[in-house]
């Protein structure tokens, strides 16, 4: 066997060796955090629900005006939102967020802001 023939049996060899080692995608599609301006919603299953308060008459505090962009997600790495975070939504009416795993599953979350009327 020649050098070239080495060489080109080598390379051959590691191509595929290397192209039987695929990695594998990840699954994971999940909020781990949702922010709307500044106030945290808790988790609760695939929900995150925030009650506001009414602080004095007619004063809801941190309630989010609509629609309004959410001010911090964090999602689970490689995942994909859907729609963007920096789109205004309407929290008050419930939105949905669809979280794309690096595989493409998906897993739907609804984020929701509740008026408590009664005075703390």
């Amino acid at each position: 066997m020649n050098i070239r023939h080495f060489f080109a049996h080598a390379l051959l060899g590691a191509a595929l060796a290397f192209s039987g080692c695929t990695k594998t995608k990840s699954s994971e599609a999940d909020i781990l955090e949702f922010w709307v301006n500044g106030v945290q919603y808790e988790r609760s299953g695939t929900s995150f629900v925030k009650f506001f308060p009414k602080l004095l008459e007619n004063d809801w505090g941190a309630f989010p005006a609509t629609p309004v962009a959410p001010s911090r997600v964090e999602i689970t790495p490689r995942a994909s939102i859907a729609p963007p975070i920096t789109e205004a939504r309407n929290f008050e009416q419930g939105a949905t967020d669809t979280i794309t795993a690096e595989d493409g599953s998906m897993q739907t979350f609804t984020v929701t802001a509740q008026r408590n009327p009664y005075l703390d």
